[in-house]
């Protein structure tokens, strides 16, 4: 063929600049694979494989061959079909391939009738085969073996119904109407082709002859496009228990044609068809041929409904229905409250989602306080107490005991309480516990009230605290000394000890060892024998000093001499209050509470004396690198004693190595 023919015949199959053709492929076998004429069929005859190989005008070069691969089924025991189609079409110097997968829903309406659904979208190549024309004219040589094609994607969808014997379809190919083209290298002329969406309606009817043995089965095809004469096919097949099949039928504008097949072994499918062309085209060749093999891995759709709930028995997901409920499109019976219930036996048609319910679709009260075990957060309600809307039995004062059962309504908030609801008051003294800050006072006496048996003298503030007069640790109903001056130290039974006997109590005694018999201040320090003068006050009288020089703080022997000892960096300016200088320019006198080599301890001891004591301490970092934890700069050694009085009455030396005592630094510049 050559140049010019070929192109003849690209317009003649609607290739031009706005040109449009019959574009899809002739079957015959869409009786055997109706999957072939509507998407929505997919499935309908159970799980199948076809290879279609059809050769038109078999005596006419270029002639259409049609190729066609399928596979469909259905997706278990559900309403969904699936499939796949392959196909590849040559019509001369015009060719397609492509691969489209399909979607099918299966709605059953009733017990006889069925309404599907399809969907197929694919990838195509579109072809124009250059390599097939002979080109006789040298400049026609720049299209020899040249083949252009262009890719789209495009799908097709249908809708089926099926009544009893009766089924009708419509479906819709190259629903995209896909435009391709190309530009002839030697005369820069733009060719396009597009393809138009087809219609295909089919409808059939099957004859019962012979009950489930023999079938006639009429039929009516109907293809038609925008701008296309529609063409039809009537057929009528004789049928042997879908087993094997013999008929005929005519297709208009082309001709007549014969089909023959069957079924061997109840799996493989073998059909041939032969048509016959009449009118002009007979000139051309008048015979075409059409064979079909196929494998069925199932068989057909099983449509027994034996609940007789409306749904067949393949697609039923509840087989068993009961008689008179009404069911879903997979018959199951109607739930409307999903409870488990169905309607038709549910007592309780609107029960909460999710509620446990009983045969009868009632939801459970297992406590039967009227709140449903869904939302009833206590589900053991005591019996007979009235509940909230959340079936918790009401507790005024949020104790955790029922008012029902509460012997004390207006529990202070937070307090632990007894079974009856009562406050806890560990030690009986008339203040719940909550607010006892004293929670184990060992005697009692309740304000204002009776006096208990066991108590004794005891009184205690509202916050559960024994009444302390001179604030010593010693509740006034212990306490023989009432009146103990305050920072003294005192024993068990709140007298106040003075370890020297000199009439100051320790704990306001800066010298408890006093001799014996001095007269002392007040604060215990016994006064000096004016003859007794020591300048350097280094202990050692100046009559008999033999080193009246001593430097401050140094230690001397019996005669006054400094005695020199090994420097220990940790206490090398540690001293005694008696030997700092007032109001010292050359010193710096720090009131230390704690010393530590590491760093790493002295925020942990820090945070105990806060904690505990609510003092607050600074750091002192010495030469030698050790850390002096102090809680106040003194200047005088009347401030050094208060500030050692002040930690000693907090007690704060509970928590220290030793008594506070003195650390000098030179002042800075």
């Amino acid at each position: 063929m050559n140049l010019k023919s070929a192109l003849t015949v690209l317009v003649l199959v609607g290739l031009s600049l706005s040109g449009s053709a019959q574009q899809t492929p002739l079957v015959n076998h869409m009786y055997v694979n109706n999957y072939l004429m509507n998407p929505a069929y997919a499935g309908d005859k159970g799980a199948n494989l076809y290879l279609l190989n059809r050769l038109q005008w078999a005596d006419v070069e270029g002639a259409p061959e049609t190729f066609v691969g399928t596979i469909d089924g259905m997706v278990g025991n559900t309403n969904l079909g699936y499939g796949l189609m392959l196909m590849n079409d040559v019509t001369n110097i015009v060719g397609k391939t492509g691969i489209f997968g399909t979607y099918a829903y299966k709605l059953p309406l009733s017990d006889k009738t069925q309404l599907s659904f399809g969907l197929s979208v694919g990838y195509e190549q579109n072809k124009i085969l250059f390599d097939r024309v002979n080109a006789t004219n040298p400049v026609e040589i720049t299209l020899i073996n040249n083949v252009e094609d262009q890719s789209n994607v495009d799908a097709n969808a249908g809708i089926a119904i099926t009544h009893d014997n009766f089924t009708f379809g419509l479906s819709s190919y190259q629903l995209f109407a896909n435009r391709n083209g190309f530009q002839d290298e030697t005369s820069q002329a733009n060719y396009v082709y597009s393809f138009m969406r087809h219609y295909v309606a089919n409808a059939g009817y099957r004859i019962q002859l012979e009950k489930d043995k023999l079938f006639l089965d009429p039929q009516v095809v109907v293809r038609f496009a925008n701008q296309i004469d529609a063409q039809s096919d009537f057929n009528l097949m004789l049928n042997w228990g879908d087993m094997a099949w013999i008929g005929g039928g005519y297709r208009t504008n082309y001709g007549a044609n014969f089909i023959a097949g069957g079924v061997l072994a109840t799996k493989l499918v073998g059909s041939y068809s032969y048509g016959r062309s009449v009118g002009p085209i007979e000139k051309l060749s008048a015979n075409s041929h059409e064979i079909t093999i196929g494998y069925k891995f199932n068989g057909t759709l099983n449509k027994n409904d034996a609940d007789k709930d409306g749904v067949y028995d393949a697609l039923d997901k509840q087989p068993n229905t009961p008689e008179g409920c009404e069911v879903d499109g997979f018959g199951v019976a109607l739930d409307g409250d999903i409870d488990g219930v169905p309607n038709c036996k549910d007592q309780e048609l609107n029960t909460p989602l999710g509620a446990g319910v009983d045969e009868f679709g009632v939801a459970k009260d297992d406590d039967g306080d009227g709140v449903i075990n869904l939302y009833d957060r206590e589900p053991n309600s005591p019996k007979g107490c009235p509940v909230d809307k959340l079936g918790v039995s009401i507790d005024t004062d949020m104790d955790g005991v029922s008012d029902c059962k509460d012997m004390q309504l207006k529990t202070p908030l937070g307090a632990e309480v007894d079974e009856n609801g009562v406050a806890l008051d560990a030690d009986s003294d008339g203040v719940a516990d909550l607010y006892d800050l004293e929670p184990n006072t060992p005697h009692y006496k309740h304000i204002g009230g009776i006096e208990n048996a066991d108590a004794s003298d005891c009184i205690v503030d509202g916050h559960g605290v024994a009444k302390d007069t001179d604030r010593d640790g010693i509740p006034d109903c212990i306490d023989l000394e009432t009146e103990t001056p305050q920072g003294a130290l005192v024993d068990k039974n709140g007298r106040s000890i003075d370890t020297d006997n000199d009439g100051v109590p320790d704990g306001i005694d800066r010298e408890i060892d006093s001799p014996r018999g001095m007269k002392v201040d007040k604060w215990g320090v016994a006064l000096k024998d004016p003859n007794q003068m020591d300048d350097d006050k280094d202990g050692v009288p100046n009559a008999i000093d033999l080193e009246p020089n001593t430097p401050a703080g140094a230690k001397v022997d019996a005669n006054g001499r400094e005695i020199k000892a090994v420097v220990n960096p940790a206490t090398v300016n540690k001293l005694e209050i008696k030997d700092m200088v007032d109001h010292s320019t050359e010193w710096e006198y720090y009131m230390v509470v704690g010393v530590f080599k590491n760093k790493g301890n002295v925020k942990g001891y820090q945070a105990k004396l806060q904690t505990k004591y609510g003092e607050v301490t600074k750091v002192l970092v010495t030469k030698a690198g050790y850390n002096y934890v102090y809680t106040k700069i003194v200047s005088t050694q009347e401030d050094a004693h208060k500030e050692v009085d002040r930690l000693t009455n907090k007690k704060v030396e509970d928590f220290i190595v030793g008594n506070p005592w003195l650390w000098k630094e030179p002042k800075k510049n």
